[in-house]
């Protein structure tokens, strides 16, 4: 899982929802919430974009972004392309109590929603601050054209990912006995309960301001929505 979506695709600067043109022709809006999309997505690729074509292997995409950085340290493109990087570059080792260490995945940060009861008070303190006021995010709102809205943007594109990694790809929400897969509604109404929790603890959770938890509850709604089309959150 690389974390930084297709190169190629438009992204909404708002809601961080991707999408392709259809035909040759952009869209003026975006399909997720709507947002006008401003002209210049229907450029072609960038040189970046270019260099990172076809590249799956972290290690080699994080050095593309470190070389383009080190040419250009306030680019805007190559500080939001490290930013969803996140930790992928790093090698892989065991979590706590065995398994993978799902953290180098920068989407996983929204398991402070979801487990929180897995995570010492220390540990869920420094997953908000790298989520809300990470040193690579804050670096990349001061050179985005509209602060607010990337951020906005950020958290619905975190929360998507997420949603569809660690909740529709979890086995047990998945699979039924003998792995076999459940229907799509059958999984909808199991991540239902699951994305229902990480509202609960937005809602709950003593770190976040008014704002910070407006918009995160709002990301998560619009996550399980685009991964369930069709399903909505009570």
């Amino acid at each position: 899982q690389e974390g930084t979506g297709d190169m190629n695709a438009i992204r909404c600067p708002q809601c961080g929802g991707e999408m392709h043109a259809q035909e040759g022709r952009t869209p003026r809006l975006c399909p997720y919430c709507g947002t006008p999309l401003p002209a210049e997505t229907a450029a072609g690729p960038s040189a970046l974009q270019e260099r990172l074509r076809g590249v799956r292997d972290p290690r080699k995409r994080y050095k593309i972004l470190c070389e383009a950085l080190a040419q250009d340290p306030d680019s805007f493109e190559a500080n939001e392309a490290l930013l969803y990087h996140g930790r992928l570059h790093e090698p892989l080792r065991a979590a706590r109590g065995g398994g993978i260490d799902y953290s180098l995945i920068k989407c996983h940060l929204f398991s402070a929603f979801d487990t929180p009861e897995k995570y010492s008070a220390q540990a869920l303190r420094e997953k908000y601050d790298e989520l809300l006021r990470g040193e690579q995010l804050l670096r990349t709102m001061a050179l985005a054209p509209d602060a607010e809205a990337f951020f906005d943007g950020y958290l619905h594109r975190l929360a998507f990912e997420y949603i569809d990694l660690f909740l529709r790809g979890d086995s047990r929400n998945a699979h039924v006995l003998f792995s076999f897969h459940r229907s799509q509604d059958s999984v909808a109404r199991r991540c239902a309960a699951a994305a229902e929790r990480m509202l609960e603890n937005i809602r709950a959770c003593g770190e976040l301001d008014d704002r910070q938890r407006a918009v995160l509850l709002s990301a998560v709604r619009a996550g399980y929505e685009r991964v369930f089309p069709g399903h909505t959150l009570a």
